[in-house]
């Protein structure tokens, strides 16, 4: 009876070492199999801002004219993030021929206590929400240089808008 027992007990032993020394293969096998395999996406872009606002008419030498920039966020489904607006002055190409020259005219946004410049730039550093927009009230300068400037008579004063999300 005695050796019944130690061959069944043996049995058993040899059968959990062989279940462990099995179990351990699979894991072994799991941990260090290879393969291959690739991935894709596309990386989001953003839809940009426009930038609009024309002066008002009228300007003349030593006066100012205001001017209302709107920054507009053309993406109606996410955030836009603009740092800095920038303009620069130039005039209609008859009138710089004849000689009006951009340098007699500045910028400066009315939120600033002074500094007209041109080229010039504003810092804004705001979150524009999906179509939202951001207005800036500003003056077109005319500075008063002493010296003939009936070549600006009835010129265009363009103003070139660009905006930045650098900091």
């Amino acid at each position: 009876m005695f050796r019944h027992m130690f061959s069944k007990r043996r049995a058993l032993i040899a059968s959990g070492v062989i279940g462990a020394v099995a179990a351990g293969a699979l894991a072994f096998a799991f941990w260090t199999t290879s393969g291959s395999g690739s991935g894709s996406a596309t990386a989001g872009s953003d839809a940009g801002v426009t930038v609009s606002g024309d002066p008002a008419n009228g300007i003349y030498p030593g006066g100012s004219v205001p001017v209302t920039t709107t920054v507009t966020n053309s993406s109606s489904t996410q955030s836009q993030h603009v740092q800095n607006l920038h303009v620069a002055i130039s005039i209609d190409s008859q009138h710089a021929t004849a000689g009006c020259s951009a340098s007699w005219f500045t910028y400066k946004a009315d939120s600033e206590g002074s500094g007209d410049s041109n080229p010039h730039s504003v810092t804004l550093d705001t979150d524009l929400a999906a179509s939202g927009t951001h207005s800036v009230d500003g003056h077109v300068f005319m500075s008063n240089t002493n010296t003939n400037q009936d070549a600006c008579k009835g010129a265009t004063i363009n103003l070139a808008y660009t905006v930045d999300s650098n900091s």
